[in-house]
């Protein structure tokens, strides 16, 4: 039996953005409401997750990481683990 696909449309901010991006993932939010009939995600520069994702809790924007090392701490100049990112709101890298 197949499983039914369920889209999903993510964005990459790669280095782009900085706190005043809020207002255009407010303004994401208010377009991909239920009707939008996909999923919708944001992945900004790890410096906006936590803030990205207090503002899209109970909203059907999902905030993601853009990329995490494997390792769960250590000495990785730089690097950013899935760990971290889950503590900071996000739910998928």
């Amino acid at each position: 039996m197949a499983r039914a696909r369920h889209p999903i449309v993510i964005g990459n901010w790669k280095m782009n953005g900085l706190g005043a991006s809020a207002s255009e993932l407010k303004t994401m939010i208010e377009a991909a409401g239920p009707a939008a009939g996909c999923a919708v995600m944001v992945c900004p520069p790890a410096t906006l997750i936590a803030a990205f994702s207090d503002m899209a809790k109970g909203s059907n924007v999902a905030v993601g990481g853009q990329d995490c090392h494997t390792g769960v701490s250590g000495a990785h100049t730089g690097d950013v683990s899935a760990e971290m990112l889950a503590d900071a709101g996000a739910s998928a890298v």
